[in-house]
């Protein structure tokens, strides 16, 4: 006897959250003064909606961040030995 009632109630249990009479259709009907902020990047982007339909908008950019970038170390290759150097004196005697 409990499962079938359950089975015939289930599709009622969707219908319970839907007693809005759908006020979210509405919602952008009404003509109200509206702000909105957020970041776009690097920018802090600020709208503006009044109730005439008029529209603003501001950015407001900051620099890029600084940062030293090292560079790469670069590979120096030993020399290779240079040839055989004889110092060798020369006295000249009378």
């Amino acid at each position: 006897m409990g499962l079938p009632v359950l089975l015939l109630a289930l599709p009622f249990t969707s219908w319970a959250g839907d007693d809005d009479d759908h006020r979210h259709y509405r919602k952008h009907e009404h003509h109200h003064a509206h702000k909105q902020e957020f970041w776009d990047g690097q920018c802090k982007v600020k709208r503006e909606w009044k109730k005439n339909g008029e529209y603003k908008e501001k950015r407001k950019c900051k620099d890029r961040p600084v940062v030293y970038q090292q560079p790469y170390p670069v590979y120096v290759a030993p020399l290779p030995p240079q040839g055989v150097v004889i110092q060798s004196q020369i006295h000249l005697r009378p």
